[in-house]
């Protein structure tokens, strides 16, 4: 028999904010089905998105986390650069996401191969505002694709292409890149997921490399083509309100054996966030839904996540003495999987 759901306690805030990628998350699968609604039905505690709103200071706040009692699924890249500038998230758990990552230029470009970038003009996205989560994840890719052609990177030339500020809704970078690959402003881009499938698709546009998502899970030497995804949590809220908190945490658990369960409604799902077709879902993940929506902080993903702090302060964009330690809060996600165990 279920055990006796845990009360919310008097002093819980009535709103929460949530916020995830538009792609594969667990959050999104949660959502979606409206999970949150339900857990928190007889309570005064409601979950909110952050798409619901157009705010200004809320789109910004979900980014550098100062949005009070805000649940964020999204880049690790951003979440690390947004604690190293106030400390006032939490990690709770790490996800992983696998899918296509396409190297493309322009039709009749004399670009054949990955050796071809030598001398090229690769596009590198820069958004409005004090951090750029496209650029962060635009170079890391690019630096991971130069170093498996054996290219140096004194041997190609970035060229930069102006995009909105992070915050603006479901702003689409990756149409300016191709769009600036078209204008002859440069040669060559990189584009992710199923989005990049089908634009490079519609603008008929020639594919140099694609990166399966099997491939990037297999293979080592493309660890900087997995994003990475941090589930983080406002520290007041998590202060204030750890059973709601875990309880959340618990719910976005279920995302990824549900995806097993049900992976055409989950790839259904998918196809939904990401505003794309389910066969270029389909194409985009290989298969690798499931296992995408899965979170845990394990020390793969620690070590992970280390490499990615490592790496971004090499390029001066988290402080050097940022202390991953005290940004984790492993007792959230082992108190989330003991209540699973204690109702299942």
């Amino acid at each position: 028999m279920p055990g006796p759901r845990a009360t919310t306690p008097n002093h819980t805030v009535p709103l929460i904010w949530y916020a995830r990628c538009p792609t594969l998350t667990a959050t999104g699968l949660v959502a979606n089905r409206g999970v949150f609604q339900r857990e928190f039905l007889r309570e005064n505690v409601n979950l909110v998105s952050v798409r619901e709103t157009n705010t200004p200071s809320v789109r910004q706040g979900h980014l550098d986390h100062t949005l009070p009692n805000l649940v964020r699924e999204a880049d690790a890249a951003t979440a690390l650069w947004a604690y190293g500038q106030n400390a006032r998230s939490r990690l709770l758990a790490i996800g992983k996401t696998w899918h296509a990552v396409t190297i493309v230029a322009r039709p009749r470009g004399h670009v054949a191969g990955l050796r071809d970038l030598i001398g090229r003009r690769l596009s590198l996205p820069r958004e409005a505002g004090t951090f750029s989560p496209a650029s962060a994840r635009a170079l890391r890719a690019w630096e991971t694709v130069l170093s498996a052609a054996h290219v140096p990177l004194q041997d190609i030339e970035f060229a930069p292409v102006v995009a909105d500020h992070p915050s603006v809704p479901f702003g689409d970078i990756a149409r300016r890149e191709v769009e600036a690959l078209l204008s002859g402003h440069t040669d060559v881009a990189v584009l992710f997921g199923a989005k990049g499938l089908e634009l490079a698709r519609s603008a008929h546009l020639h594919v140099v490399r694609r990166f399966e998502a099997r491939e990037i899970q297999a293979s080592p030497q493309l660890s900087g083509l997995v994003e990475l995804r941090a589930l983080t949590v406002d520290h007041p809220l998590l202060d204030g309100s750890p059973e709601v908190v875990t309880r959340i945490t618990g719910n976005l658990l279920k995302a990824a054996p549900w995806a097993s369960a049900f992976p055409k409604e989950a790839l259904r799902q998918v196809a939904v966030e990401g505003k794309v077709e389910e066969a270029d879902a389909a194409d985009a993940y290989g298969g690798l839904i499931a296992e995408g929506a899965r979170l845990g902080l394990e020390p793969e993903r620690r070590d992970e996540i280390a490499a990615l702090s490592q790496w971004l302060k090499t390029r001066h964009l988290v402080p050097d003495d940022i202390d991953l330690g005290a940004w984790e809060r492993p007792e959230v996600l082992e108190a989330a999987r003991q209540g699973l165990k204690a109702v299942a």
